[in-house]
């Protein structure tokens, strides 16, 4: 009888914790711009369960998008960058970012992986006194982008993702519940 009685109790327990834990995951997700196609230029995110929105002064840019087509000795294609910072501690800035090379983008879903010409990828960006990291995603670690909308004529893109990096401690990063409704620039 005692048994059940602890089982009962561990049981109980568990179930509260992981009730707990859902709990924290949808009120941050409640706490994302919503999920919108106009071209309201919000981005957000979960990173390691905490909310990410861009924040900052006026004077520094913390939220860009672009989408162009470069035709250099270098670059030829269509690159798209979205980054989003996270300025308001000088001290510990951190950004992501969403990009691709020589890759025209249009409706429907892409992998993040490697950082190549033809792909798109993504990285988690901290600027701190104790570090200077640029963490991309790799071929081996899964990720996703979504593009809901890409209006090319009214520079509208909007979308979801979501990926996971590491860096080389072996420490990781996982951005979940991404989101972005942005106008881009040529």
């Amino acid at each position: 009888m005692k048994s059940l009685l602890v089982f009962a109790c561990l049981f109980f327990i568990t179930l509260t914790s992981s009730n707990c834990k859902k709990d924290k995951h949808r009120n941050a997700v409640d706490q994302l711009p919503a999920k919108t196609q106009t071209g309201a230029n919000t981005f957000g995110c979960i990173v390691n369960g905490k909310v990410f929105l861009p924040k900052g002064n006026s004077l520094t840019p913390r939220l860009k998008c672009a989408y162009q087509f470069l035709n250099t000795d270098y670059s030829k294609g269509y690159f798209f960058q979205l980054s989003a910072g996270d300025l308001s501690n000088q001290n510990d800035i951190k950004g992501v970012g969403i990009y691709t090379d020589s890759l025209a983008i249009k409706t429907g879903n892409y992998n993040l992986g490697e950082n190549k010409k033809g792909s798109a990828y993504a990285s988690y960006i901290i600027i701190s006194n104790q570090e200077n990291k640029s963490i991309y995603t790799q071929n081996n670690l899964p990720g996703q982008l979504t593009i809901t909308k890409f209006d090319e004529t009214n520079q509208i893109v909007a979308g979801t993702f979501w990926f996971s990096t590491v860096n080389t401690n072996g420490d990781t990063t996982k951005v979940t519940d991404g989101r972005f409704d942005m106008k881009f620039s040529k």
